[in-house]
């Protein structure tokens, strides 16, 4: 058998020491209680809610959509020497691998910087570039592979000397289907990136 307990009773000499949750008497029922700034209660009489950490402010995204854009640059370098590569060996224009730099660049940055539209256009950008590159690359690899090169000079050596004669280059053998491979390469990056940021 339970005993029923007494109220607790004010200490002697303050009249507001009262059990926890029990207004003090003559107190006014719906004054917030607990430490300044604290919500009111839920209904008068009812307990203060109890007083916890503060909830720690949400910080901007900035240095993860900087650590996505790095990651994304440095899978750019490494997928414009591969498709250019790619593109100097096998002689022809291999518009799919546009939408593949696009793809990787998008996975890396999304992955490192997150689902934000943000990450997803820095990625684009920078997967234009990549295409742009790789393609640079793959004319100053047919250039250096040629028999009129001296063949100790590297395709990087072609790239860095003679850029105004491999831009030119590139600049003639554009065409419509191009430029379309790489804008897809863009989208391509944008859609990954968004994708796999927010998975």
């Amino acid at each position: 058998m339970t005993h029923p307990t007494p109220p607790q009773q004010p200490a002697e000499g303050n009249p507001y020491a009262t059990a926890p949750g029990v207004p003090p008497q003559g107190a006014p029922q719906n004054a917030p209680q607990g430490y300044p700034g604290a919500p009111a209660p839920a209904y008068p009489g009812a307990p203060a809610p109890a007083y916890g950490a503060p909830a720690m402010p949400v910080l901007p995204s900035g240095g993860k959509l900087a650590l996505g854009a790095v990651a994304g640059l440095v899978a750019a370098l490494v997928a414009a020497v591969v498709y250019g590569m790619i593109l100097g060996k096998a002689e022809v224009e291999i518009g799919y691998a546009a939408v593949g730099v696009g793809a990787l660049v998008g996975l890396v940055a999304g992955k490192t910087g997150g689902g934000n539209p943000v990450t997803g256009s820095i990625a684009a950008i920078i997967s234009l570039g990549a295409v742009y590159l790789g393609q640079l690359i793959g004319i100053s690899v047919l250039f250096a592979d040629s028999p009129l090169v001296a063949p100790d000079v590297t395709f990087l050596q072609v790239l860095t000397e003679n850029f105004s004669l491999v831009q030119e280059t590139w600049s003639e053998s554009m065409d419509l289907m191009s430029l379309l491979f790489i804008a897809l390469g863009g989208v391509a990056a944008f859609g990954v990136s968004k994708k796999v940021g927010s998975d």
